[in-house]
């Protein structure tokens, strides 16, 4: 990896305040907000009562009453009907901020070259740094070193922590982002899976917690439930230039063993996200998997 920014395009940016703001986002996420201090960070869930994915997000804890919740999938207003769907006589409100912010991911190979920048903090996991005009935290869904960056607009700490890094473009982000297994919620994983589905319950489900929206599901999962399907980095195979229409079904001998959800180009190479039945990773691996269209060639693992 090579150092580089990325100016985000869209995002969700959405501050949460209230007394009861603490209780109900505990019922509502899957992460233990109480275990979370003011100044500290971590990405968390928001299931539905089957345990199925319908948003991921960041939560800062500014205060005791206060929150900022950051996605990247999916804007501000969609988040808000979600988080608002069971407030009853709850004290907490949900402004929408996104219009004042601006929003970029830092990738940063030699992590001691760049601390000065940010005061040299002595650690940066679960941590916000805050910044004249913002706040950088890590995205603990890569295993690099990668930053969010968020700052009010026109902010001169943008320039100032970006004048050593090399600006990508869209496709190279997409292309690092799905190489890194970080797939994007909900487009490419979401309604139809599991948290398990995706690994995303070895770091941001909390099993000792009390009730959220899709507890029992996972639960049960955690103690006694295996998942049948995987979603995974793949590459695409093809002998187009132009890619096939997605989703697109991908068979094992004629029949549906998963789904092809996305697919990005970098040079030469295409890789793209699947959710593939168990009983053709091992396919998947070796031969590779065909598309519905078999016209479009194979996806393989990457």
């Amino acid at each position: 990896m090579h150092d580089f920014f990325y100016q985000h395009r869209t995002v969700g940016i959405i501050r949460i305040t209230g007394e009861d703001a603490e209780d109900y986002l505990q019922s509502q996420l899957t992460i233990d907000l109480r275990k979370l201090s003011p100044g500290q960070v971590r990405f968390g869930l928001r299931l539905n009562s089957k345990g199925k994915i319908l948003a991921g997000a960041h939560i800062l804890r500014l205060g005791e009453e206060e929150y900022i919740l950051f996605s990247q999938g999916l804007e501000a207003q969609g988040l808000i009907s979600l988080l608002e769907e069971n407030v009853v006589a709850d004290e907490v409100e949900f402004e929408d901020e996104s219009e004042n912010w601006a929003c970029l991911t830092l990738g940063i190979e030699k992590l001691g070259d760049f601390l000065p920048k940010l005061g040299n903090p002595s650690t940066l996991d679960g941590k916000i740094i805050k910044l004249e005009d913002g706040f950088i935290f890590k995205n603990e869904r890569f295993q690099e070193n990668v930053f969010f960056l968020i700052l009010k607009k026109n902010s001169p700490d943008s320039s100032t922590l970006t004048n050593d890094l090399k600006e990508i473009s869209m496709e190279e982000y997409e292309f690092f982002r799905m190489q890194a297994g970080c797939f994007s919620i909900p487009c490419e994983i979401g309604p139809n899976e599991l948290p398990q589905e995706a690994g995303l319950e070895k770091l941001f489900v909390d099993f000792n917690k009390g009730c959220y929206l899709g507890q029992e599901v996972m639960a049960r999962l955690h103690s006694m439930g295996q998942v049948q399907r995987k979603t995974v980095t793949v590459e695409w195979q093809g002998y187009s230039e132009s890619p096939p229409n997605l989703p697109m079904r991908v068979l094992i001998n004629q029949k549906n063993t998963g789904t092809l959800k996305a697919l990005t180009k970098l040079g030469k190479q295409w890789i793209g996200v699947a959710t593939i039945h168990q009983k053709g990773i091992e396919q998947l691996g070796g031969t590779g998997l065909n598309l519905e269209d078999e016209s479009f060639g194979k996806i393989a693992k990457l």
